[in-house]
């Protein structure tokens, strides 16, 4: 054939047949193993929300301290940042995922009580065995900040938005975006195991001692059995927000001067068996409340309670 009309031919073919790159493959973050795209996401999540706040609440320490300007701005985030993590907004080819990975669906009336209680006596036995530890082990103590240059209305707005902003930060990453993933690959079990570990070292940056990362393991393996057995983090948000705000006001107005003495050397008081019989009795009211709560099953499609799962009693009700 002349290599004129060879040229001639392949110009034609080329036409008619134009070459398209497709990308079959996986992309890069589908390529990484499942608990190390769990973790980047759950750092990615609770991240945001640690980093925007410090550098606002910074910024308004420094130049106007009398006017608590980062609080309503930090709402203003959060609102829209919670839309976001939802699935509103760009980009829509990740809102599905979005949404699944956050699974903030909204709850039965019947499963919101339960869930609050449950958690709730759960946390009350975890503050009363956290006074008992007290007194077992001698714990550090760090030095008292100095707030008196900070007013009022600024410091008290700062603590609680700085308790808001752990319970939606933290949640929406470990408990949503991390836990979530590792509970439909490996089960509950591994994956409240393996969140709320990482998510007691993630507080090593309050000091590295070991007792107190045990406990916020525990905490952490708390809200991961609530928001499994509710199917969404909404209550695990409120409780979580509410204990951060009680430890925070706690700490600045009713902070012993001195630590509490050791059993060891007093000797076991009324107030020592006080809190372990505290401990028990919350601690069997909150394993009763999370067997209750326990007849609402996750809807795996939605991330929310089936209707039908309602237990008799409540059904009744």
């Amino acid at each position: 054939m002349p290599a004129n009309r060879l040229c001639e031919v392949r110009r034609t073919f080329a036409s008619q047949q134009p070459f398209v790159y497709k990308d079959e493959g996986p992309s890069m973050w589908n390529r990484l193993p499942l608990p190390l795209r769990a973790l980047l996401a759950a750092i990615a999540v609770t991240g945001t929300t640690t980093v925007v706040w410090g550098a606002l609440i910074q910024s308004n320490l420094r130049f106007s301290p009398g006017l608590p300007w980062a609080t309503p701005i930090m709402a203003a985030f959060l609102v829209f940042y919670w839309r976001f993590l939802k699935g509103r907004g760009w980009s829509s080819s990740t809102s599905a995922a979005r949404r699944a990975g956050l699974r903030a669906e909204p709850l039965p009336s019947w499963v919101w009580r339960w869930s609050l209680v449950a958690g709730g006596l759960g946390l009350a036995a975890s503050i009363a065995l956290f006074l008992v530890a007290h007194r077992l082990i001698s714990w550090p103590q760090p030095p008292r900040p100095d707030l008196s240059h900070i007013p009022f209305i600024t410091l008290l707005s700062s603590l609680l938005m700085s308790a808001i902003v752990a319970g939606i930060g933290e949640e929406a990453g470990y408990r949503g975006y991390m836990q979530g993933p590792l509970e439909r690959r490996y089960g509950a079990a591994v994956a409240i195991t393996v969140t709320s570990t990482v998510f007691g070292l993630a507080h090593l940056s309050h000091g590295a001692f070991l007792p107190a990362i045990l406990f916020d393991i525990g905490w952490g393996a708390l809200y991961g059995l609530l928001a499994y057995r509710c199917g969404s983090i909404v209550p695990a948000i409120v409780l979580h927000s509410s204990a951060d705000a009680l430890e925070f006001i706690a700490a600045w107005k009713f902070r012993p001067r001195a630590p509490a003495p050791l059993v060891w050397v007093t000797g076991p008081d009324r107030l020592l068996w006080a809190d372990c019989f505290l401990v028990v009795l919350l601690g069997g009211a909150s394993i009763w409340a999370f067997r209750r709560l326990a007849g609402a099953r996750p809807n795996a499609a939605a991330g929310s309670p089936q209707d039908g799962a309602l237990p008799d009693s409540e059904r009744q009700a």
